[in-house]
């Protein structure tokens, strides 16, 4: 590392790049022994390498000395010379965990993570201890490259590259009373770039450097056009006594192929990567194609999100300013023009609130694949058999709302694998696989994500619901039996409610359930629960796209304008069209044989009108889930809008039944109905 160069100016940048690898290895690392196929192997292998490398490169011994010795054992599984065993498979799930951990304490000291001197000689153990009866068998660089002979770190570039037919040893002699060697293979290495790349060296650039050779060296060089011109390129520089090229795969023997030298060699791929070279236009096109993608810090997306929804906002308001001017004017072709104008400035608007919403985008999978190994541990802390299904990880969503569900989700696996799936014992009496299986899945809908939970387990069984809600005493029995089958299952959301014998690390303290149904309230989401006894349960989550900007429909109520997020609204009635009616002390209506609680806006927010004769209540909106509604009355409905979503709590502070606000085309601030916080006030 050069003196005077200040590396914490590209501390985010590794931590951006660590969490990155990171998560590579935190999904594919739980299904390495159940899975070690090639492919998982080395994206192992690659997310390792990289982590090591990048630690190397900003000071971080410690987590690159762990790394190095994790990648060692990818190395020698990759190779086949060793099998992946439970307990290697948990020295690995252990030192990712480190990692993980380690790159967390890197964030919040800018310090090298704590030394792991015990996890460094466990892992170091695995590989003295490796089955000699897999050494039988070639190993997969014998195989893929030939020669065995050139180090880790050579063989790992090697076994990335596509084609190896392309790949050269170059041997180089200088004459014995060569002055300047060093300066002499600087020009070699020019002279060789111009035909390909640069790989490795016998020895190392550190050792050309320091002139710690004798006359000969060897180079690894990939050339894709042919050696044609190579070695005459090479003689023309004075002092060069010879020139060998040998196709790699043919460099195995001690007269043509690296010599004894390469004991020598360590980590010579590394330091290459700081080699002076001069690049000719003929060099470059034999090269890949720059990458096009740059990393943006997610404040700027978050700033830019919160422009773009300002302009949103200048655009509704420019729109209806042109409706007003154009009711009012004579002069139709500056009418025209001006609707032109608005028109193309809308266009641009969408497009551009499109293109960021887009760049905020992640998939899904970002979230899913930390959840396997979770399962994988507390199944073998319950000592249950239980596979995890992935489906539609690809599905994007905004980033905000995948931060937002990754507690809920961790919530509602736990319950099915604690709760929901049996033993093997118990699944095979009942004619099941002694395997459960859990299934996360997400797929685009209506302009929203449902993102699904299930399992097939024993299911939700009401009736031990019902009599738990009575032992709690949160109803009485005579209520508990009122109950349909449906209701009485969805008493695992009430606030407290467990149906867990004792107290574990796992479950059982009466939170979660409750927790989940707030956050995704939260989040402008639903839930729903299907659940069939001895079948198995689903969860059904149904999210907004981003939780930045949302369709509402617009209401009134006393001169007061409302949002009601068009993802919790199910239909629309005319007061004059139904029949309400008061149960207790709770105005109810019967809509196509179902029950509905009925809240006027007005009531709950004590909503003063100037006289009685303004009260209008002319609209039944029913919001709500599948399996709860609740129909809210308002004066007038305007339709459907967009709107920006702006927090009002910093001002107001929490308002029960109000998530934010946001401001319309005319200037004025409608409040965004929280339809989570009604349909929660009319329960009972």
């Amino acid at each position: 590392m050069s003196s005077g160069i200040d590396m914490n100016e590209y501390l985010d940048l590794f931590l951006q790049e660590a969490d990155e690898q990171l998560t590579i290895l935190e999904s594919q690392i739980g299904q390495l022994e159940s899975d070690p196929s090639d492919e998982r192997i080395d994206s192992i292998f690659r997310a390792a390498h990289t982590i090591k490398g990048s630690s190397r490169a900003m000071g971080f011994g410690n987590m690159a000395d762990l790394t190095h010795e994790f990648e060692n054992i990818l190395y020698k599984v990759r190779d086949r010379s060793l099998k992946i065993t439970p307990d290697i498979s948990r020295s690995l799930v252990e030192a990712v965990d480190a990692l993980i951990g380690g790159k967390e304490h890197m964030s919040a000291s800018s310090e090298d993570m704590p030394h792991k001197p015990e996890l460094v000689a466990t892992l170091q153990q695995h590989l003295k201890t490796a089955s000699t009866a897999s050494a039988v068998s070639p190993s997969r660089s014998e195989q893929a490259i030939g020669n065995p002979e050139w180090d880790i770190e050579t063989q790992s570039v090697l076994l990335e590259l596509p084609n190896l037919d392309t790949v050269y040893n170059v041997k180089v002699t200088l004459e014995q009373d060569c002055s300047m060697k060093w300066v002499r293979l600087f020009m070699v290495m020019n002279a060789m770039n111009p035909f390909g790349e640069l790989l490795a060296s016998n020895p190392p650039q550190e050792k050309l450097e320091a002139e710690e050779f004798d006359d000969s060296v060897w180079f690894l060089v990939s050339i894709s056009d042919g050696t044609v011109g190579l070695e005459s390129a090479v003689l023309a520089i004075g002092e060069v006594a010879g020139v060998s090229i040998v196709p790699y795969g043919k460099a195995t023997d001690p007269i043509h192929g690296p010599s004894a030298e390469l004991e020598h060699l360590s980590t010579g791929v590394e330091s290459l990567v700081q080699t002076p070279t001069v690049v000719t236009d003929s060099a470059k096109s034999n090269h890949a194609p720059v990458s096009q993608t740059i990393r943006v810090n997610v404040s700027l997306l978050d700033t830019l999100m919160n422009l773009v929804g300002e302009l949103v906002i200048d655009r509704t308001r420019l729109s209806q300013i042109g409706a007003n001017i154009a009711a009012k004017s004579d002069q139709p072709e500056q009418i025209e023009a001006l609707a032109e104008a608005t028109g193309h400035i809308a266009r641009i608007t969408s497009e551009l609130q499109e293109q960021i919403m887009r760049a905020r985008m992640l998939p899904i999978d970002t979230v899913f694949q930390r959840f396997p190994r979770t399962v994988r541990e507390m199944s073998k802390k319950l000592g249950k058999q239980i596979e995890v299904v992935i489906e539609g990880g690809e599905t994007e969503v905004d980033r905000s709302v995948i931060e937002g569900i990754s507690d809920p989700l961790i919530h509602m696996i736990r319950n099915s694998v604690d709760h929901g799936l049996e033993s093997a014992e118990e699944r095979i009496a009942a004619g099941k696989s002694a395997s459960g299986t859990v299934t996360l899945s997400a797929m685009h809908k209506d302009n929203a994500i449902c993102v699904t939970i299930s399992d097939d387990g024993k299911g939700i069984d009401p009736a031990r619901l019902r009599a738990k809600a009575v032992e709690k005493g949160i109803m009485s029995t005579e209520a508990a039996n009122r109950m349909t089958d449906r209701d009485a299952q969805m008493l695992i959301f009430h606030s407290g409610f467990s149906t867990a014998k004792e107290v574990s690390d796992l479950s059982g303290r009466g939170v979660g359930m409750d927790i989940v149904r707030s956050n995704i309230q939260a989040l402008g989401g639903t839930i729903e629960l299907e659940s069939e006894v001895g079948v198995g349960s689903k969860f059904i989550l149904k999210l907004p796209l981003t939780v930045a900007i949302m369709n509402g429909l617009m209401a009134q109520v006393a001169g007061v304008d409302y949002v009601i997020p068009i993802s919790s609204v199910h239909e629309t009635h005319s007061m004059d069209s139904i029949s309400v009616s008061k149960v207790g002390k709770t105005d109810m209506t019967i809509l196509r044989g179902e029950t509905i609680p009925v809240v006027r806006i007005r009531d709950r927010f004590k909503t003063t009108y100037r006289s009685e004769a303004e009260i209008a209540d002319n609209f039944l909106v029913v919001i709500g889930s599948a399996d709860q509604k609740v129909g809210i009355v308002v004066d007038r409905l305007h339709g459907e809008q967009e709107v920006v979503i702006k927090s009002i709590s910093s001002y107001c502070g929490v308002i029960q039944g109000i998530s934010g606000a946001t401001i319309l085309g005319n200037g004025r601030v409608a409040l965004i109905v929280d339809t989570g916080s009604f349909v929660e006030g009319s329960r009972g």
